[in-house]
């Protein structure tokens, strides 16, 4: 599955375009749409930047969307709960810190891939409340089935709102890195991701031993960690 929401838009169209000729200049109009906001952003984004990457004519737009918002909002909300949707997150992998590594480095390469319009997504949400609230309930479902797995694991179904609390802590700590990294860059994390030699996986995956020292302190983590996550294990002075 590709990692761009727009490729995963195109590919749509190309493998499956809708009978219906209108259909098809809509879904036109939404991946330009996508595009403009990857590249410039929902503020800068106008509507003939939009027509003109469709090849439609300005008023055909009209025909199918009010207005800019209107579009982004429709290719928004079907990114967060089609292409983001974390049940695209579950994994086949039995030990705690798999499952966990899985999750957290597909998350990581998904927003890079998708930083234009991860970016626009917080500026629309900050003057669209019902996406903020549709963001909110797909990080909710994410975090419950991550508490349910856990307490399952531990046989421990009593602890589910501790080790729930826990998941939106350390899903908080996940937004933030996605925040420094992709959407608003912090030259600071930046530097020091160079002199840590730490790559998205690296940092994912350091990410990762601190979800796995709250979750499953029992727990392991595996040795073939990179260096910069398994120097934290080792300041954390877990059992390897």
């Amino acid at each position: 599955m590709t990692l761009s929401y727009i490729e995963h838009l195109k590919q749509g169209l190309r493998d499956s375009p809708p009978k219906q000729k209108g259909q098809r200049t809509r879904q036109r109009l939404r991946i330009a749409t996508a595009e403009a906001l990857e590249r410039t952003g929902y503020h800068a984004m106008r509507v003939l930047d939009i027509t003109t990457a469709a090849e439609v004519a300005e008023g055909l737009f009209y025909v199918y969307f009010k207005d800019k918002t209107e579009a982004t909002l429709s290719v928004l909300n079907e990114m967060l709960e089609d292409f983001l949707g974390f049940s695209t997150l579950t994994t086949e992998e039995h030990d705690s810190f798999s499952a966990i590594r899985a999750a957290n480095r597909r998350w990581l390469a998904v927003c890079r891939a998708n930083a234009g319009l991860m970016r626009c997504l917080l500026q629309v949400s900050d003057e669209e409340p019902g996406l903020t609230d549709l963001a909110q309930r797909a990080n909710r479902l994410w975090y419950d089935i991550v508490a349910q797995t856990h307490v399952k694991r531990r046989g421990q179904p009593d602890a589910k709102p501790s080790v729930l609390f826990a998941t939106y802590l350390l899903g908080g700590m996940m937004d933030e890195l996605v925040r420094k990294l992709f959407i608003y860059p912090d030259p600071g994390l930046q530097k020091l991701q160079k002199k840590l030699k730490a790559d998205d996986d690296a940092l994912a995956d350091a990410a990762s031993v601190i979800w796995l020292r709250v979750l499953s302190p029992e727990a392991k983590p595996p040795d073939d960690l990179p260096k910069a996550a398994a120097a934290l294990v080792d300041w954390m002075k877990m059992k390897r």
